[in-house]
Parts: C-alpha cells; structure tokens; sequence
C-alpha cells in the first residue's frame, strides 16, 4: 500500500513547476506557447518575449518585452496507455491540453523594467478507463487544471549584464481518481501556491549572449474532499515543486542567423518532500512521491530572418523520464522523449503574428513484477503535432 500512493499527487506536482506539463518526460515544461515553443525553449541566453520572460529568465524583461502585450494559445494531443498482462487490462487515454500565456509590459521607471503575466494549462490529464470484468470498477484519473502568474523586475545592471527575478503566486485545481488496497479513491481538491526565478544575461561581445536562471523550490497546498472505499473524509495535498538550473547561450552568426543552445538541470528529487494527508483513512497518509531521479535536459535552437520582418524558427531538446520503474503507476507516469518544434512570426509594425507546430517522440517503458508489484506492465505515450497561435502588440511608449 505505501508503495502505491506516492505518484497519485504527482500530476498535480508536474503541472504545478511550469506548465503544459503532461507532455511525457517533459514534468518541467520545456516551454510555454509562444516564441520559446518555436525554439523548444532554448530561450535562456535570449529571453527576447514575455512569455520567455515568464517561463524561462526573468532578465528578458530587460529587452523590448518591457515594451510589448502578448496573447499565446497552443494546443497539443496527449494519448496514454497503460497494459497490464497479468491481470488483462488495457487501458487508454486521449485528451487535447491547451497551454495559455498571457503578458503585459510596464515599461521602464527609475531604471527597472516591469511586466506582469499569467501562464498555464488546461486539461492535462491521465484518463485510464475501469475495467468492471477483471474486478476493476475505478478509473485510473489525475486531472489539474493550473495558474500560474508572473510578477517580473529587471534592471541593467551594467553595460554588458542584465538581471531579472519573478514573484510567481499559483492557482491549482486537481481530482483523482483512482482504486486502492481500501477501496475506490476518489478526490478532488484546490489551493495556492508560490515559486520564483532570477535569472542572469552577460554579453561579453555583440554577437553573444550567455543566460543563466535559477528556480527555487516551490510548494502548492491543496484541500478538498472525497473518499476511500466510501468514507467521506477530507484531503490534504502538500506539494514541493523542483528547483532547476538553466544555462545557456545565444549566438549571432549573421545578420540573419542566431544560434541558441542550453541546458537544464532539474532536482526532482524535491518532490518526495510532498505529502498527502487524509482525515479518516490515515494508512494512506505517505510522501507524493518516493522514487525519483535528477535530471538533465538539453537542447538546441535557430532563428532565421527569411525576409525582412519574417521569422522562421526551430528547436530541439530532450530529456530522460524522472520516476524510477518501481513508482510508476498509470495515474502519472513519464517517459524518454525528444521534442522537435518549428514555428513562424511575420512583423506587421504595430503587432506580430506568430504560428507554431511540433512533435514530440516517446520511448515505451516495460516494467516486470520483480520491478513493480503493484503495477507491472507496458507504459506508452504518445504527442501527435501541437498548434499555436499568438500576436504580439508593440505599446507605443516615449523612451
């Protein structure tokens, strides 16, 4: 029984960091919806929009984001399957998240530049059907619906350096579903939450820039009701979300072409600070999670001026599952995967309009009883073609 609550709180967890979260591996989001999902978010050495500003390094502020309003929607498939051979299930789960940015630049006052955002997802979800003939009358669900918000200063701290940090208050919303040892689960519950970023961008010389930001561990406190085995009880969610440690670089080879690349190192071992609590059935008070791996993610980045005041780009990144073969469980799990994303902006003077697609590849996990007992078996996932859209007001503002 210990052994098979700690990832029920874990999709909340995953969302609750960044933001489209339910993308396999991706538990730190590797970007949000904008130009950084363009790049894959390779944006930490040229955090140029607000929605890189938000997600990635809050020095971007520093830049024309101060100056500009954004509104980015990117919506993306998420398919799961779980099979389990022993026992005869075979479940499968098919839901269409949509990621949300929204920015605003204050512009500039004594010196510090100023921007306010909002970034998030709706409806991430693991959604594994009952199967009533093998005895299995509950559904394996963990849904969140998640807010982020952003409060963003920055100043140039001297010719060649800028700095930025971000108050980040979050909203969270989650429900679970899911059988146990005592019975049928079934919660939902909500609540605050609060993170924050300061991030770094020296340029050395004109042509390049390196990036560096810092985001602190962070907690979200959820309550709510539900029940276990039909005992109506009150739930308790104390999440951790992992610190991570982005760096990077970005490079002008020409006039028109700029290089980018980073990486990302994640302690996702802060989750197994989390706990869950319940008021009646406390067997099943334990960590939200117990099994977990730092990570490193990688990736690469191009911008291209095609044609004055037109934009081509493209990205790359992946990153190695962070919940070890013994804790998986079909309400979350997460998987290797590599993400390919391509996107393009064209400048119409007063606003931008920026379209972006991509895909991501994960690798299938195999799990023997001698690893897991409680839920051996085959672990697919799969993200067909994303799509987003977004436009970009430039605020005319007297510098």
């Amino acid at each position: 029984m210990k052994k098979y609550l700690p990832v029920l709180g874990s999709l909340a967890l995953s969302a609750l960091s960044v933001t489209p979260s339910a993308w396999g591996s991706a538990i730190e989001a590797p970007h949000g919806a904008a130009r950084d999902a363009d790049l894959a978010g390779n944006t930490v050495a040229a955090p140029d929009d607000g929605a890189s500003t938000l997600l990635i390094n809050p020095a971007g502020v520093v830049s024309r984001a101060r100056d500009e309003a954004l509104v980015a929607v990117l919506a993306f498939s998420f398919n799961a399957s779980y099979e389990n051979e022993a026992t005869g299930y075979d479940g499968k789960s098919a839901r269409t998240p949509v990621a949300l940015d929204l920015w605003y630049g204050l512009g500039e006052y004594a010196g510090w530049s100023f921007g306010v955002g909002a970034y998030g997802a709706l409806g991430a979800a693991f959604d594994l059907p009952a199967d009533p003939d093998n005895g299995q009358t509950s559904p394996f669900t963990g849904e969140l619906a998640i807010l982020n918000t952003g409060l963003v200063a920055g100043r140039q701290l001297s010719p060649n350096l800028r700095f930025g940090i971000q108050l980040s208050p979050a909203y969270g919303k989650q429900r679970v579903r899911s059988p146990t040892p005592l019975g049928t689960m079934d919660f939902k519950a909500d609540g605050m939450g609060l993170s924050g970023i300061v991030g770094l961008i020296y340029t050395p010389m004109p042509a390049l820039s390196l990036g560096l930001a810092y985001r602190t561990t962070g907690f979200v406190d959820m309550k709510g009701e539900g029940s276990v085995g039909g005992v109506e009880q009150d739930v308790e969610t104390h999440f951790v979300t992992p610190q991570n440690v982005t760096g990077g670089f970005a490079y002008q080879y020409s006039k028109q072409l700029r290089l980018l690349g980073q990486l990302r190192w994640i302690r996702y071992e802060d989750f197994e600070r989390g706990d869950l609590e319940f008021d009646e059935t406390t067997a099943l008070d334990q960590p939200v999670m117990a099994h977990t791996k730092n990570r490193i993610r990688w990736g690469v980045g191009v911008e291209y001026e095609l044609v004055p005041n037109s934009m081509i780009r493209a990205g790359y990144t992946e990153g190695k599952a962070m919940i070890e073969d013994d804790a998986l469980m079909p309400i979350m799990f997460d998987l290797d995967n590599k993400m390919v994303m391509l996107g393009y902006e064209i400048d119409y003077g007063k606003f931008m309009v920026g379209f972006t697609t991509g895909y991501m590849h994960l690798k299938t996990r195999r799990v023997s009883e001698e690893e897991n007992m409680m839920a051996p078996g085959r672990y697919t996932s799969d993200s067909d073609v994303s799509a987003g859209l977004r436009v970009t007001w430039k605020l005319d503002r007297p510098r």
